[in-house]
C-alpha cells in the first residue's frame, strides 16, 4: 500500500461523516417519540389560542346581552 492508497482510504472513511448519520438517527428517533406523544406545533397552538380568544370575546358579549335582557324583563313597568 502506498501513500496515495492510504490517503484515498482515509478520504473515503471521512467522507461518510458519522456525525451526519448520528444526527439523522437522532432526528428520526425524536420525531418518532414526539409522534407518539400528544403534542402540537407552536403554529397549531397559536391558532387555537386565537380561536379561544375570539370565542371568549363572543361569550362575554352574549353574557352582557343576556344580563341586559334579564334586567329589562325584571324591571317594573
Amino acid at each position: 500500500m502506498n501513500l496515495d492508497d492510504l490517503t484515498a482510504q482515509i478520504k473515503a472513511v471521512l467522507s461518510g461523516n458519522p456525525g451526519e448519520d448520528l444526527q439523522k438517527n437522532l432526528r428520526a428517533t425524536l420525531s418518532a417519540g414526539l409522534a407518539r406523544m400528544d403534542v402540537v406545533t407552536k403554529q397549531e397552538f397559536d391558532i387555537q389560542r386565537e380561536m379561544l380568544n375570539v370565542l371568549r370575546a363572543q361569550i362575554e358579549e352574549l353574557a352582557a346581552k343576556v344580563d341586559a335582557l334579564e334586567r329589562e324583563k325584571s324591571a317594573p313597568k
